[in-house]
């Protein structure tokens, strides 16, 4: 988990170095909102899995995190559209209108 953490880390700080000197683009911050809620969301659930039972009790904070995280794919952003924009970035093809 604190590899995937650290590797997400190291993008959101190379993406808020492009951004101060104004060199980010938006496929850019898409490909990494996309992968960075995607890991924490994988790491909530693993954590939770981890703590079996007690992982959905009010004891431990993990479910709150998952929740918290499932409603940042929706405000951010779906999956899918963060994935059509990388996508039309690398091939210059248009995927939707």
């Amino acid at each position: 988990m604190i590899t995937e953490i650290t590797k997400a880390q190291l993008l959101a700080w190379r993406l808020g170095t492009l951004a101060n000197r104004g060199r980010a683009t938006s496929a850019q911050i898409s490909m990494a909102k996309r992968n960075n809620v995607a890991m924490a969301i994988e790491i909530a659930r693993e954590a939770r899995q981890i703590h079996g039972g007690m992982g959905i009790t009010n004891e431990y904070p993990i479910m709150r995190h998952m929740m918290n995280l499932e409603s940042v794919v929706t405000y951010e952003g779906t999956h899918d559209i963060h994935l059509l924009i990388t996508g039309h970035d690398v091939t210059g093809l248009e995927a939707f209108k």
